[in-house]
């Protein structure tokens, strides 16, 4: 043991001062993240405050009906009307951006309403552009509505209660913070699980793809230790590296959701609520198993390779089979159950959901935790089997 440690030291102070190893495993998952969503929702705040603070350029087609609808659009001081648009061109200018949104009120709409009927009203809109200008117009229109709905129902001496007999009111089975963690840790796994992969890449391709590179491979082999032992300690290495990227990839999410002032604050609440010290621990040791399982392609794979390229390139194809079973993690259907929790990085993703959500349940737990020490056992073996064969380390 004593020479195993003294192997994954010397490898790891090696793998802190390689400048490219250091970024992926530190510097990416710390501030990549945390950045990236900062930047997104800042942007996204100030498209909406812009859509709801800008004067809505609308086209209006009237056929003749909708005066006072008309004049109620006309007094908004965030609306501006147009009625001298021919309307075979609404399509083209909201396209073009000219105009925000356009309306053609049906030939039939005055007598309609007067008939106590429902009258038609056609709006055109950009359903690939923000969402809330077509909400402002349709919150006119419905204004617009309730009134001549009030009027109707005044003449006929009833009240709202009289055609609307029933009211739902809903009650939700899970609380605001299970909720939130369901979506949370539907998302979270896709990104500090891939981080761990990505985190682990380098040191494996540098501990063995590079040592042949350097041509102090074979210098190694002569040391006074076991071909077990040094394989052992350098894939130590790896395991802590994949698991300092996916741990500090879930705190730099943690410190933007504490420090970005433009993320609603009740999300935060909720987040910071659902992000305790318990939970980052039970997911820390999900990821060491799941790391190690990753060890298990990472480190055959960069043995085998004769360069820094080719091991990349074998490596590579290895995130995709990663992102598919993540990507099934997030469907809200997908749950956690005897089956699922026997499938590498799926039971992590669907677990993760749970642990964040407070629902989970500690026999499938345990599971998950059995099948990726399995799974672990399976890369040690592969990767000792790997390192033993001559033919493997000394290709060049």
């Amino acid at each position: 043991m004593k020479t195993i440690l003294t192997i994954f030291k010397k490898e790891m102070l090696d793998t802190i001062r390689d400048k490219r190893t250091l970024l992926t495993m530190i510097v990416v998952p710390l501030l990549m993240i945390p950045v990236l969503l900062s930047i997104m929702s800042s942007f996204q705040t100030r498209q909406i405050e812009k859509a709801r603070e800008k004067v809505l350029k609308i086209a209006v087609e009237s056929n003749g009906n909708g005066t006072d609808f008309i004049k109620q659009l006309k007094v908004r001081k965030d609306i501006d009307v147009r009625e001298d648009i021919d309307p075979f061109k609404f399509n083209d200018l909201i396209r073009e951006d000219s105009l925000d949104l356009a309306l053609i009120i049906g030939e039939e709409f005055d007598s309609e309403l007067l008939a106590g009927k429902t009258a038609d009203l056609t709006v055109y809109y950009n359903s690939t552009g923000e969402s809330v200008l077509y909400e402002r117009l349709e919150s006119a229109i419905e204004s617009y509505s309730d009134e001549v709905l009030n009027v109707r129902l005044d003449s006929l001496g009833t009240t709202r209660a009289m055609i609307r007999p029933i009211r739902t009111n809903r009650e939700n089975v899970y609380s605001t913070s299970e909720s939130v963690g369901k979506m949370v840790g539907g998302f979270l796994p896709y990104i500090f699980v891939i981080f761990c992969l990505v985190g682990g890449m380098y040191p494996a391709i540098d501990l063995f793809t590079g040592e042949k590179e350097r041509g102090t491979i074979e210098t190694i082999l002569t040391v006074p230790a076991s071909r077990l032992q040094i394989l052992l300690g350098k894939m130590l290495v790896v395991v802590v590296a994949g698991v300092t990227s996916g741990l500090l990839t879930i705190v730099g999410m943690y410190l933007t959701l504490q420090l970005n002032s433009s993320i609603p604050e009740e999300f935060v609440h909720v987040a910071g609520v659902i992000l305790t010290p318990a939970v980052i621990g039970l997911i820390a040791l999900m990821l060491i198993p799941l790391t190690t399982f990753f060890s298990g392609v990472l480190i055959p794979a960069s043995i085998y390779s004769k360069s820094f390229k080719e091991a990349q390139s074998l490596i590579q194809p290895m995130m995709f089979l990663v992102i598919v079973p993540l990507g099934i993690g997030m469907i809200p259907t997908v749950k956690l159950n005897a089956i699922t929790a026997l499938i590498p990085v799926l039971n992590v993703a669907l677990a993760c959901k749970e642990i964040i959500s407070g629902t989970i349940d500690y026999g499938l737990l345990a599971l998950v935790f059995i099948s990726l020490f399995v799974f672990a056992a399976i890369g040690i073996l592969v990767c000792v089997r790997w390192f033993s064969r001559e033919g493997n380390i000394l290709r060049t």
